[in-house]
Protein backbone atom coordinates (compact mmCIF):
# COMPACT_ATOMS: atom_id res chain seq x y z
CA UNK A 1 0.00 0.00 0.00
CA UNK A 2 1.14 3.55 -0.70
CA UNK A 3 -0.08 7.05 0.12
CA UNK A 4 -0.93 9.46 -2.70
CA UNK A 5 -2.22 13.00 -2.80
CA UNK A 6 -5.79 13.42 -4.05
CA UNK A 7 -7.52 16.41 -5.54
CA UNK A 8 -10.48 17.77 -3.60
CA UNK A 9 -12.80 16.35 -6.27
CA UNK A 10 -11.19 12.88 -6.15
CA UNK A 11 -11.41 12.88 -2.38
CA UNK A 12 -15.07 13.94 -2.29
CA UNK A 13 -16.00 11.27 -4.84
CA UNK A 14 -14.46 8.60 -2.61
CA UNK A 15 -15.79 10.06 0.64
CA UNK A 16 -19.38 10.40 -0.55
CA UNK A 17 -19.64 6.66 -1.17
CA UNK A 18 -17.78 5.41 1.90
CA UNK A 19 -19.77 3.74 4.74
CA UNK A 20 -18.11 6.05 7.30
CA UNK A 21 -18.75 9.21 5.31
CA UNK A 22 -19.28 12.32 7.41
CA UNK A 23 -19.25 15.99 6.51
CA UNK A 24 -16.04 16.27 8.54
CA UNK A 25 -14.38 14.22 5.81
CA UNK A 26 -15.19 16.49 2.87
CA UNK A 27 -13.38 19.24 1.02
CA UNK A 28 -16.11 21.61 2.22
CA UNK A 29 -15.00 21.00 5.79
CA UNK A 30 -11.38 21.31 4.68
CA UNK A 31 -12.16 24.73 3.18
CA UNK A 32 -13.94 25.78 6.37
CA UNK A 33 -11.00 24.80 8.56
CA UNK A 34 -8.59 26.49 6.17
CA UNK A 35 -10.32 29.76 7.01
CA UNK A 36 -9.86 28.79 10.66
CA UNK A 37 -6.08 28.46 10.29
CA UNK A 38 -5.54 24.82 9.27
CA UNK A 39 -3.87 23.43 6.17
CA UNK A 40 -6.18 20.84 4.56
CA UNK A 41 -4.57 17.91 2.73
CA UNK A 42 -6.32 15.04 0.95
CA UNK A 43 -4.61 11.67 0.91
CA UNK A 44 -5.54 8.38 -0.66
CA UNK A 45 -4.43 4.85 0.22
CA UNK A 46 -3.65 2.77 -2.88
CA UNK A 47 -3.21 -1.01 -2.79
CA UNK A 48 -0.84 -3.07 -4.95
CA UNK A 49 -3.48 -3.28 -7.69
CA UNK A 50 -3.54 0.53 -7.82
CA UNK A 51 -7.06 0.62 -6.34
CA UNK A 52 -8.08 3.35 -3.93
CA UNK A 53 -8.99 1.50 -0.71
CA UNK A 54 -9.06 4.41 1.71
CA UNK A 55 -8.65 8.15 2.06
CA UNK A 56 -8.55 10.94 4.60
CA UNK A 57 -8.73 14.66 5.00
CA UNK A 58 -5.76 15.61 7.18
CA UNK A 59 -5.78 19.02 8.84
CA UNK A 60 -2.38 20.39 9.83
CA UNK A 61 -1.77 23.26 12.23
CA UNK A 62 1.39 24.88 13.55
CA UNK A 63 2.00 24.53 17.27
CA UNK A 64 5.36 25.93 18.42
CA UNK A 65 9.02 26.04 17.39
CA UNK A 66 8.15 24.93 13.87
CA UNK A 67 6.40 21.78 15.03
CA UNK A 68 2.90 20.87 13.87
CA UNK A 69 0.10 18.51 14.68
CA UNK A 70 -2.21 16.66 12.30
CA UNK A 71 -5.84 15.75 12.69
CA UNK A 72 -8.00 13.38 10.67
CA UNK A 73 -11.46 14.65 11.68
CA UNK A 74 -13.61 11.60 12.41
CA UNK A 75 -10.71 9.37 11.38
CA UNK A 76 -9.53 7.72 8.20
CA UNK A 77 -12.08 6.49 5.70
CA UNK A 78 -11.01 2.87 5.76
CA UNK A 79 -12.40 -0.53 6.70
CA UNK A 80 -11.75 -0.75 10.45
CA UNK A 81 -12.61 -4.46 10.42
CA UNK A 82 -9.46 -5.01 8.37
CA UNK A 83 -6.75 -5.03 11.05
CA UNK A 84 -3.93 -5.54 8.54
CA UNK A 85 -5.07 -2.46 6.65
CA UNK A 86 -5.16 -0.38 9.86
CA UNK A 87 -1.58 -1.43 10.66
CA UNK A 88 -0.42 -0.64 7.14
CA UNK A 89 -2.12 2.78 7.03
CA UNK A 90 -0.81 3.62 10.52
CA UNK A 91 2.81 2.76 9.70
CA UNK A 92 2.75 4.52 6.34
CA UNK A 93 1.13 7.67 7.78
CA UNK A 94 3.61 7.76 10.65
CA UNK A 95 6.59 7.74 8.25
CA UNK A 96 4.89 10.14 5.86
CA UNK A 97 4.04 12.76 8.50
CA UNK A 98 7.39 12.48 10.28
CA UNK A 99 9.01 14.16 7.26
CA UNK A 100 6.87 17.28 7.85
CA UNK A 101 7.66 18.07 11.53
CA UNK A 102 4.37 16.55 12.66
CA UNK A 103 4.62 15.44 16.30
CA UNK A 104 1.34 13.53 16.47
CA UNK A 105 -1.75 12.62 14.45
CA UNK A 106 -5.16 12.64 16.10
CA UNK A 107 -8.04 10.43 14.93
CA UNK A 108 -11.58 9.89 16.29
CA UNK A 109 -13.37 7.44 13.98
CA UNK A 110 -17.19 7.21 14.11
CA UNK A 111 -16.88 3.50 14.79
CA UNK A 112 -19.49 2.28 17.26
CA UNK A 113 -17.98 0.78 20.38
CA UNK A 114 -21.30 -0.06 22.05
CA UNK A 115 -25.00 0.61 21.74
CA UNK A 116 -26.71 1.26 25.05
CA UNK A 117 -30.20 1.68 26.41
CA UNK A 118 -31.46 4.88 28.04
CA UNK A 119 -30.04 3.77 31.39
CA UNK A 120 -26.59 3.26 29.95
CA UNK A 121 -26.72 -0.55 29.92
CA UNK A 122 -24.88 -2.17 27.03
CA UNK A 123 -26.99 -3.78 24.34
CA UNK A 124 -24.82 -6.85 23.89
CA UNK A 125 -24.89 -8.28 20.40
CA UNK A 126 -23.66 -7.36 17.82
CA UNK A 127 -22.23 -3.98 18.79
CA UNK A 128 -19.37 -4.50 21.26
CA UNK A 129 -16.16 -3.47 19.47
CA UNK A 130 -12.55 -4.61 20.04
CA UNK A 131 -10.93 -1.68 18.25
CA UNK A 132 -9.85 0.27 21.35
CA UNK A 133 -7.40 -2.37 22.67
CA UNK A 134 -6.20 -3.06 19.14
CA UNK A 135 -5.34 0.59 18.41
CA UNK A 136 -3.55 1.00 21.73
CA UNK A 137 -1.62 -2.20 21.04
CA UNK A 138 -0.28 -0.87 17.72
CA UNK A 139 0.87 2.43 19.18
CA UNK A 140 -2.05 4.84 19.54
CA UNK A 141 -2.43 6.84 22.77
CA UNK A 142 -6.05 6.54 23.94
CA UNK A 143 -7.77 9.62 25.36
CA UNK A 144 -9.72 7.32 27.66
CA UNK A 145 -13.25 6.36 28.54
CA UNK A 146 -14.45 9.95 28.27
CA UNK A 147 -18.06 10.29 29.40
CA UNK A 148 -18.48 14.04 28.98
CA UNK A 149 -17.19 16.64 26.50
CA UNK A 150 -13.41 16.35 26.69
CA UNK A 151 -12.76 15.24 23.11
CA UNK A 152 -12.76 17.19 19.87
CA UNK A 153 -15.83 15.35 18.63
CA UNK A 154 -18.50 13.82 20.87
CA UNK A 155 -17.87 10.26 22.01
CA UNK A 156 -21.54 9.80 22.96
CA UNK A 157 -24.36 10.71 20.59
CA UNK A 158 -28.13 10.36 20.61
CA UNK A 159 -29.17 9.05 17.20
CA UNK A 160 -32.78 8.54 16.14
CA UNK A 161 -33.78 6.15 13.37
CA UNK A 162 -36.36 8.02 11.30
CA UNK A 163 -37.54 5.21 9.06
CA UNK A 164 -41.27 4.59 9.16
CA UNK A 165 -44.23 6.95 9.29
CA UNK A 166 -44.08 10.23 11.17
CA UNK A 167 -47.13 9.10 13.16
CA UNK A 168 -45.27 6.04 14.42
CA UNK A 169 -42.18 8.09 15.22
CA UNK A 170 -44.22 10.54 17.27
CA UNK A 171 -45.99 7.77 19.18
CA UNK A 172 -42.62 6.33 20.19
CA UNK A 173 -41.49 9.56 21.86
CA UNK A 174 -41.57 9.72 25.65
CA UNK A 175 -44.86 11.16 26.98
CA UNK A 176 -43.05 14.24 28.32
CA UNK A 177 -41.63 15.01 24.85
CA UNK A 178 -45.02 14.57 23.18
CA UNK A 179 -46.65 16.84 25.78
CA UNK A 180 -44.05 19.55 25.23
CA UNK A 181 -44.51 19.42 21.46
CA UNK A 182 -48.28 19.67 21.88
CA UNK A 183 -47.94 22.56 24.31
CA UNK A 184 -45.71 24.45 21.87
CA UNK A 185 -48.30 23.98 19.15
CA UNK A 186 -51.18 25.01 21.43
CA UNK A 187 -49.34 28.23 22.35
CA UNK A 188 -49.02 29.34 18.76
CA UNK A 189 -45.39 28.37 18.19
CA UNK A 190 -44.61 27.86 14.52
CA UNK A 191 -41.51 26.49 12.79
CA UNK A 192 -39.96 28.46 9.93
CA UNK A 193 -37.05 27.50 7.71
CA UNK A 194 -34.56 30.31 7.24
CA UNK A 195 -31.82 30.86 4.70
CA UNK A 196 -28.21 31.96 4.77
CA UNK A 197 -29.24 35.60 5.09
CA UNK A 198 -30.56 34.70 8.55
CA UNK A 199 -27.23 33.60 10.03
CA UNK A 200 -26.94 36.73 12.19
CA UNK A 201 -30.43 36.18 13.62
CA UNK A 202 -29.55 32.54 14.28
CA UNK A 203 -26.27 33.46 15.95
CA UNK A 204 -28.00 35.56 18.62
CA UNK A 205 -29.47 32.35 20.05
CA UNK A 206 -26.21 30.37 20.15
CA UNK A 207 -23.56 33.04 20.80
CA UNK A 208 -23.20 32.13 24.48
CA UNK A 209 -23.31 28.38 23.93
CA UNK A 210 -20.02 27.99 22.09
CA UNK A 211 -16.75 29.82 21.55
CA UNK A 212 -17.45 29.96 17.78
CA UNK A 213 -18.00 33.49 16.47
CA UNK A 214 -20.49 34.76 13.92
CA UNK A 215 -18.06 34.53 11.01
CA UNK A 216 -17.59 30.81 11.60
CA UNK A 217 -21.26 30.16 10.89
CA UNK A 218 -21.24 32.51 7.91
CA UNK A 219 -18.26 30.60 6.54
CA UNK A 220 -20.00 27.31 7.34
CA UNK A 221 -22.97 28.40 5.26
CA UNK A 222 -20.70 29.47 2.39
CA UNK A 223 -18.68 26.24 2.43
CA UNK A 224 -21.59 23.80 2.69
CA UNK A 225 -24.22 25.69 0.71
CA UNK A 226 -27.70 24.19 0.71
CA UNK A 227 -26.63 21.34 2.99
CA UNK A 228 -26.46 23.83 5.86
CA UNK A 229 -30.00 24.62 6.99
CA UNK A 230 -31.41 27.01 9.57
CA UNK A 231 -34.72 26.66 11.38
CA UNK A 232 -36.50 29.07 13.70
CA UNK A 233 -39.36 28.84 16.15
CA UNK A 234 -41.67 31.84 15.98
CA UNK A 235 -44.24 32.67 18.60
CA UNK A 236 -47.28 33.77 16.60
CA UNK A 237 -48.65 36.16 19.20
CA UNK A 238 -52.05 36.51 17.55
CA UNK A 239 -52.46 32.76 17.34
CA UNK A 240 -51.21 32.42 20.90
CA UNK A 241 -53.78 34.92 22.16
CA UNK A 242 -56.64 33.21 20.31
CA UNK A 243 -55.57 29.74 21.43
CA UNK A 244 -55.11 30.58 25.09
CA UNK A 245 -58.39 32.49 25.09
CA UNK A 246 -60.11 29.34 23.85
CA UNK A 247 -58.29 27.19 26.42
CA UNK A 248 -59.25 29.63 29.19
CA UNK A 249 -62.91 29.70 28.13
CA UNK A 250 -63.04 25.88 28.03
CA UNK A 251 -61.67 25.67 31.56
CA UNK A 252 -64.07 28.43 32.66
CA UNK A 253 -67.01 26.39 31.37
CA UNK A 254 -65.67 23.32 33.15
CA UNK A 255 -65.33 25.36 36.35
CA UNK A 256 -68.89 26.65 36.10
CA UNK A 257 -70.21 23.07 35.68
CA UNK A 258 -68.32 22.05 38.82
CA UNK A 259 -69.77 25.04 40.68
CA UNK A 260 -73.26 24.00 39.61
CA UNK A 261 -72.60 20.41 40.76
CA UNK A 262 -71.42 21.72 44.12
CA UNK A 263 -74.53 23.87 44.53
CA UNK A 264 -76.78 20.92 43.74
CA UNK A 265 -74.81 18.63 46.05
CA UNK A 266 -75.01 21.27 48.76
CA UNK A 267 -78.78 21.28 48.61
CA UNK A 268 -78.62 17.53 49.27
CA UNK A 269 -75.92 18.07 51.92
CA UNK A 270 -73.77 15.60 49.95
CA UNK A 271 -70.61 17.37 48.68
CA UNK A 272 -68.03 14.64 48.09
CA UNK A 273 -64.27 14.97 48.50
CA UNK A 274 -63.87 14.14 44.83
CA UNK A 275 -66.06 17.09 43.85
CA UNK A 276 -64.24 19.39 46.25
CA UNK A 277 -60.86 18.35 44.87
CA UNK A 278 -62.10 18.88 41.31
CA UNK A 279 -63.12 22.41 42.27
CA UNK A 280 -59.73 23.16 43.87
CA UNK A 281 -57.86 21.81 40.85
CA UNK A 282 -60.02 23.69 38.35
CA UNK A 283 -59.61 26.95 40.29
CA UNK A 284 -55.82 26.58 40.21
CA UNK A 285 -55.77 25.77 36.51
CA UNK A 286 -58.14 28.65 35.76
CA UNK A 287 -55.88 31.06 37.63
CA UNK A 288 -52.88 29.84 35.61
CA UNK A 289 -54.74 30.23 32.32
CA UNK A 290 -56.00 33.67 33.32
CA UNK A 291 -52.45 34.82 33.99
CA UNK A 292 -51.29 33.30 30.72
CA UNK A 293 -54.14 35.05 28.90
CA UNK A 294 -52.89 38.35 30.30
CA UNK A 295 -49.37 37.49 29.10
CA UNK A 296 -50.64 36.56 25.63
CA UNK A 297 -52.64 39.77 25.38
CA UNK A 298 -49.62 41.84 26.38
CA UNK A 299 -47.34 40.07 23.90
CA UNK A 300 -49.80 40.55 21.06
CA UNK A 301 -50.12 44.25 21.89
CA UNK A 302 -46.34 44.72 21.92
CA UNK A 303 -45.40 42.28 19.14
CA UNK A 304 -48.36 41.72 16.80
CA UNK A 305 -45.91 40.51 14.12
CA UNK A 306 -44.71 37.69 16.37
CA UNK A 307 -41.41 36.85 18.09
CA UNK A 308 -38.54 34.57 17.04
CA UNK A 309 -37.80 32.55 20.19
CA UNK A 310 -35.34 29.82 19.15
CA UNK A 311 -32.99 28.81 16.35
CA UNK A 312 -31.37 25.62 15.13
CA UNK A 313 -28.70 24.71 12.56
CA UNK A 314 -28.49 21.29 10.91
CA UNK A 315 -26.38 19.57 8.27
CA UNK A 316 -28.11 17.52 5.59
CA UNK A 317 -26.14 14.38 4.89
CA UNK A 318 -26.63 11.70 2.24
CA UNK A 319 -28.74 9.46 4.50
CA UNK A 320 -29.82 11.72 7.30
CA UNK A 321 -29.67 14.94 9.28
CA UNK A 322 -27.17 16.08 11.90
CA UNK A 323 -27.98 18.68 14.51
CA UNK A 324 -25.13 21.18 14.76
CA UNK A 325 -26.32 23.56 17.47
CA UNK A 326 -29.53 25.06 18.80
CA UNK A 327 -30.49 27.79 21.23
CA UNK A 328 -33.51 29.56 22.62
CA UNK A 329 -34.59 32.72 24.40
CA UNK A 330 -34.85 31.55 28.03
CA UNK A 331 -37.82 33.86 28.57
CA UNK A 332 -39.89 31.56 26.36
CA UNK A 333 -38.39 28.20 27.30
CA UNK A 334 -41.68 26.93 28.78
CA UNK A 335 -43.22 27.20 25.32
CA UNK A 336 -40.74 24.42 24.41
CA UNK A 337 -39.73 25.79 21.00
CA UNK A 338 -36.66 23.56 20.62
CA UNK A 339 -38.80 20.43 20.99
CA UNK A 340 -41.16 21.59 18.26
CA UNK A 341 -38.31 22.53 15.91
CA UNK A 342 -36.67 19.13 16.24
CA UNK A 343 -40.00 17.42 15.66
CA UNK A 344 -40.61 19.53 12.54
CA UNK A 345 -37.21 18.51 11.15
CA UNK A 346 -37.77 14.84 12.00
CA UNK A 347 -41.22 14.89 10.42
CA UNK A 348 -39.96 16.64 7.28
CA UNK A 349 -37.00 14.38 6.61
CA UNK A 350 -38.69 11.13 7.58
CA UNK A 351 -41.06 11.82 4.68
CA UNK A 352 -38.11 12.60 2.39
CA UNK A 353 -36.47 9.24 3.02
CA UNK A 354 -33.87 10.06 5.68
CA UNK A 355 -32.55 7.12 7.69
CA UNK A 356 -31.38 8.90 10.82
CA UNK A 357 -31.41 12.16 12.78
CA UNK A 358 -28.27 12.68 14.86
CA UNK A 359 -29.22 14.83 17.86
CA UNK A 360 -25.54 15.38 18.64
CA UNK A 361 -23.75 15.00 21.95
CA UNK A 362 -25.00 13.52 25.19
CA UNK A 363 -23.00 12.32 28.18
CA UNK A 364 -22.00 8.75 28.88
CA UNK A 365 -22.76 9.12 32.56
CA UNK A 366 -26.28 8.11 33.53
CA UNK A 367 -26.21 8.62 37.30
CA UNK A 368 -28.83 10.77 39.02
CA UNK A 369 -26.17 13.31 40.04
CA UNK A 370 -25.25 14.10 36.42
CA UNK A 371 -25.75 17.84 35.88
CA UNK A 372 -26.44 17.08 32.21
CA UNK A 373 -29.32 14.70 32.96
CA UNK A 374 -31.75 17.17 31.39
CA UNK A 375 -29.74 17.12 28.15
CA UNK A 376 -29.71 13.32 28.06
CA UNK A 377 -33.39 12.96 28.91
CA UNK A 378 -34.45 15.53 26.34
CA UNK A 379 -32.56 13.92 23.45
CA UNK A 380 -33.20 10.32 24.40
CA UNK A 381 -36.86 11.23 24.92
CA UNK A 382 -37.13 11.41 21.12
CA UNK A 383 -36.62 7.63 21.15
CA UNK A 384 -32.99 8.08 20.14
CA UNK A 385 -30.39 5.38 20.71
CA UNK A 386 -27.32 5.88 22.88
CA UNK A 387 -24.41 5.49 20.48
CA UNK A 388 -20.98 5.18 22.09
CA UNK A 389 -18.09 5.67 19.66
CA UNK A 390 -14.61 4.31 20.30
CA UNK A 391 -13.26 7.79 21.07
CA UNK A 392 -10.12 9.79 20.41
CA UNK A 393 -6.56 8.57 19.80
CA UNK A 394 -3.17 10.18 19.21
CA UNK A 395 -0.63 8.49 16.98
CA UNK A 396 2.64 9.77 18.45
CA UNK A 397 5.28 10.48 15.82
CA UNK A 398 7.86 12.41 17.85
CA UNK A 399 7.67 11.10 21.41
CA UNK A 400 10.07 13.61 22.94
CA UNK A 401 8.36 16.70 21.55
CA UNK A 402 4.93 15.19 22.18
CA UNK A 403 5.78 14.78 25.87
CA UNK A 404 7.04 18.36 26.05
CA UNK A 405 3.96 19.51 24.20
CA UNK A 406 1.66 17.91 26.76
CA UNK A 407 3.58 18.93 29.88
CA UNK A 408 4.95 22.42 29.29
CA UNK A 409 2.93 25.64 29.54
CA UNK A 410 3.81 26.46 25.95
CA UNK A 411 2.67 23.05 24.77
CA UNK A 412 -0.53 23.11 26.81
CA UNK A 413 -1.37 26.55 25.49
CA UNK A 414 -0.81 25.44 21.91
CA UNK A 415 -2.78 22.24 22.48
CA UNK A 416 -5.70 24.14 23.97
CA UNK A 417 -5.68 26.55 21.02
CA UNK A 418 -5.62 23.74 18.47
CA UNK A 419 -8.24 21.78 20.42
CA UNK A 420 -10.61 24.76 20.49
CA UNK A 421 -10.05 25.40 16.81
CA UNK A 422 -11.18 21.90 15.92
CA UNK A 423 -13.73 20.61 18.36
CA UNK A 424 -17.26 19.95 17.29
CA UNK A 425 -20.10 22.24 18.23
CA UNK A 426 -21.85 20.86 21.31
CA UNK A 427 -25.52 21.28 22.08
CA UNK A 428 -26.30 21.82 25.75
CA UNK A 429 -29.91 22.88 25.61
Amino acid sequence: MKIVKLSAEQFDNFSSNHPLHTYYQTSSYGNLMKIDGFEPHYYGFINDQNILIGASLILIQKLFLGYKYAYAPRGFLIDYDNKDLIIDVTNKMKKFLAKNSIIFLKIDPPVVNNKRDKNGNIVKSPYTNDLIPFLTKIGYEYFGDNKFFGTLKPRWNAILKVTGSSETLFENFDPSVKNKIRKAQSRGVEVLQGNHNDVETFYKFVAKKHYRKLNYYKNFADCFGDNFELYFAKLNTEKYLNNIKQIYEQELQKNEIINQDIREAGLRNNISNKLTNSKITSDKVLAIYKKELETASSLFTKKPEGIIISACAVMIEKHGVELIIEGQNPTYRLYYPTFLVKWAIIEKYSKLGAVYFDLNAITGYFGNNNKFNGLNEMKLGFDAEVTEYIGEFDLVINRTIYTIHKKTKLGKKALKKSHNASKKIKTKS
